[in-house]
C-alpha cells in the first residue's frame, strides 16, 4: 500500500501540488485525470523524489518518510520500490533494449549481470519484445520503446509503478500495442498509478479515479462515479471538452 498525506511541491512561487492525500491499495490501479499543466505528473515524480516535494508524507507499508527530513537512504528506499514509466520513454540511447532493462537490477538492484540478462530476457518476451532485445533504441519504433520501458518497470518488480502518460508521445497507431501490456500487469495484479489522457482506457482499467485541478484533488470515485455521476462542475466541464460526455452508458 501507498499512502500520500499533506503533500506540497512548488516552483518558485508557483505552488503546483497543494495539499495532496491519496491512498492506493495493493493491487488496486488508481488513474488520475485532469487537464495539462494541473500538476499530475509533479505529483508522480514527487513519490519518487525525482522532484523534491517541500512537505508532505510518503509511506510505503510500514515504512514511512517525512518528505522535510527524507535521508539518502530513505530516498533510496522509494526508488527501489517504484519504477516510473515515462512519456518520452527516457531509454539510454547507446544500450540495446536488454541493457535498458538490465540497468536499473545492477545499478540499483545489484543484481549480477548473468542474472540480470535473464530475467530483462524474461519481461521483454511478457511484453513481445523477445526478438527485439538486442535492437537498440533508435531502430525501434515508439511504441516498441515504451514497451522497453515497460518491460524495465515489471522487472524491478516495485511495490508501485507510476505511469506518466505513457502513450502521450506516441502515433495513434502505436498507442493500443503499450495500452495492451499495461492492461495485461494490471491483469496481473501489480499496483499502479496511471496518469493519462485516454479516456476510454481509464474508465476501463482503474479502480479509482482521481480528477487534479490546479495542484489538488477536486474529485475522487469509481470510474462509474466519476465519469457517469462527477459531483464537481469542474469534472464535468472537462469531461465534456474530452468528448466523454459524463452521463454515458457504462
Amino acid at each position: 500500500m501507498i499512502q500520500i498525506k499533506g503533500l506540497h511541491k512548488k516552483f518558485g512561487k508557483h505552488h503546483v501540488v497543494k495539499d495532496v492525500n491519496l491512498t492506493v491499495e495493493d493491487g488496486q490501479v488508481i488513474a488520475i485525470i485532469g487537464p495539462s499543466g494541473s500538476g499530475k505528473s509533479t505529483l508522480l515524480r514527487c513519490i519518487d523524489f525525482l522532484e523534491t516535494p517541500q512537505s508532505g508524507v510518503i509511506a510505503l507499508d510500514d515504512f514511512t518518510v517525512d518528505v522535510t527530513k527524507a535521508s539518502k537512504r530513505d530516498i533510496l528506499y522509494l526508488r527501489r520500490n517504484t519504477a516510473m514509466v515515462f512519456q518520452q520513454f527516457n531509454l539510454l540511447k547507446y544500450k540495446t533494449a536488454v541493457e535498458n532493462v538490465m540497468e536499473g537490477l545492477v545499478t540499483v538492484q545489484k543484481m549480477n549481470e548473468k542474472e540480470a540478462r535473464v530475467t530483462a530476457n524474461t519481461y521483454l518476451d511478457h511484453v513481445g519484445l523477445h526478438d527485439r532485445k538486442d535492437y537498440y533504441p533508435r531502430e525501434l519504433s515508439g511504441g516498441q520503446q515504451q514497451r522497453v520501458g515497460i518491460a524495465r518497470a515489471l522487472a524491478l518488480n516495485p511495490k508501485v509503478i507510476l505511469f506518466d502518460e505513457p502513450t502521450s508521445a506516441l502515433d495513434p497507431e502505436m498507442v493500443g500495442e503499450v495500452l495492451a501490456v499495461i492492461r495485461a500487469a494490471a491483469k496481473e495484479g501489480r499496483t499502479m498509478i496511471i496518469v493519462s489522457h485516454e479516456m476510454s482506457f481509464v474508465r476501463e482499467i482503474a479502480d479509482r479515479v482521481v480528477f487534479f485541478e490546479e495542484g489538488s484533488i477536486v474529485e475522487e470515485g469509481t470510474p462509474e462515479e466519476v465519469f457517469r455521476q462527477p459531483k464537481n462542475e469542474r469534472t464535468k466541464q472537462f469531461l465534456a471538452r474530452v468528448n466523454l460526455p459524463f452521463n454515458y452508458e457504462i
